[in-house]
């Protein structure tokens, strides 16, 4: 039973970690960008961006769960 909830704890503040690093990195992605990429994805419906970007944060996810098993 403790070991369930204690993976549970685990889990939500691996997410919540996790969460906050998308939202910095979405920062960093936009500022590279150097145009309001928000705006052409959801406005413009940019899909070319969207998969760029969802790209790279598939790619954080990747390097951040390497890091979690070490």
């Amino acid at each position: 039973m403790w070991k369930i909830l204690g993976s549970v704890i685990e889990m939500c503040i691996y997410s919540a970690v996790y969460m906050v690093i998308v939202l910095v990195m979405l920062k960093i992605v936009g500022a590279a960008f150097s145009t309001d990429f928000e705006k052409k994805i959801s406005e413009e419906g940019n899909t070319g961006l969207a998969i760029i970007c969802g790209c790279l944060f598939i790619s954080i996810a990747i390097l951040l769960s390497t890091v979690v098993r070490w």
